[in-house]
């Protein structure tokens, strides 16, 4: 080994110098200083100014603006929520929303972006990052939703420009909600009302929902008719079933009860059997997810013919999986 005199150091390569530490904070200090360049400006003064804009439209009863500073490498967030008056006309719902989708595709591009409207009963929400729809395609969207609900029905209208590759890049649904005494029954004459009144297009979907918690969605235009008669058989067991249905297949059902059954009385029991296997047999083959909800809201029971995953979070899971698996057999994922 040879021996290196005191003072003599320096004159070591630089990689057998005693420069580890040194080096390691150059390196923080030159990756802090990229993150902070790479930052995107603050953008805090002009969201404030857009949150006044649209507190002075007509029909505006309040704005909340929540914005959350751009951090290295992360964008900033912007949401805005408004509540108009429950009178607040077609014209005016719009003026909210392409007024804020303008400061979106705008000042504000490359940002996070959300808006949530209410007006009474009817809903608009419509997500934003790096759009590349127009603005008055967004506004006729918008009243399109808005078109949809007649008299004492309402409307949800759930809209995004993030990613959009094709036709005005705007997508999403539109989801009508029916006045208070209607069942699902009511749901087929619906939408086939909505679809004689409106144009089908792949990238927005439309659905319908009773007043009992029955309701039908579907992602790329009107849901076919094969799909409606296979839901009508899922409501025919007595239990209302949201049911979120894609145009590649898979189903996504759930329903709640209006109380909380106890699944180890024999009774109550016999009662969720003669719900749920009706309903699971209805589902058969393909993708779907099915859960049954107590009256608080706790999961009784998730089957999930999708990725086949056994939840076993609720008291009905492990007894209904094993009777429907007997039944139709083991779960294949899709």
């Amino acid at each position: 080994m040879t021996s290196v005199p005191v003072g003599e150091a320096a004159d070591l390569p630089p990689a057998r110098r005693g420069t580890g530490p040194v080096l390691r904070s150059l390196v923080l200090v030159a990756v802090l200083s990229l993150g902070a360049s790479c930052a995107n400006p603050d953008l805090g003064t002009a969201a404030g100014e857009l949150d006044a804009e649209l507190a002075d439209l007509p029909g505006v009863t309040s704005v909340r603006l929540d914005y959350g500073e751009p951090l290295p490498l992360d964008s900033g967030k912007i949401a805005l929520r408004v509540e108009m008056s429950g009178t607040a006309t077609a014209d005016e719902v719009v003026a909210v929303a392409e007024t804020a989708y303008d400061a979106f595709s705008t000042t504000h591009r490359g940002e996070e972006a959300n808006l949530a409207v209410r007006t009474g009963r009817t809903t608009v929400s419509l997500r934003s990052f790096e759009p590349e729809a127009s603005t008055t395609a967004v506004g006729d969207a918008v009243r399109t939703g808005l078109a949809a609900a007649s008299g004492p029905e309402s409307v949800a209208v759930d809209l995004t420009t993030d990613g959009v590759a094709g036709g005005d890049h705007v997508a999403g649904t539109y989801l009508v909600s029916l006045p208070g005494g209607s069942t699902y029954a009511d749901v087929p004459a619906l939408l086939a009302s909505l679809a004689a009144r409106h144009p089908d297009d792949s990238l927005v979907g439309w659905g319908g929902v009773a007043s009992d918690g029955a309701s039908l969605s579907y992602d790329s235009g009107f849901p076919p008719a094969l799909l409606v008669d296979r839901w009508e058989r899922l409501q025919e067991a007595g239990l209302p079933l949201a049911v979120r249905a894609y145009s590649d297949g898979p189903l996504i059902a759930e329903g709640r009860l209006t109380d909380r059954p106890d699944v180890d009385d024999p009774a109550d029991r016999r009662v969720l059997d003669e719900i749920t296997h009706p309903q699971l047999l209805a589902l058969g083959d393909g993708a779907w997810v099915y859960t049954v909800r107590g009256s608080g809201g706790a999961s009784l029971a998730e089957i999930d013919r999708l990725t086949c995953v056994a939840t076993a979070e609720g008291p009905y899971d492990e007894v209904l999986e094993a009777w429907f698996t007997a039944t139709s057999g083991p779960c294949v994922e899709q």
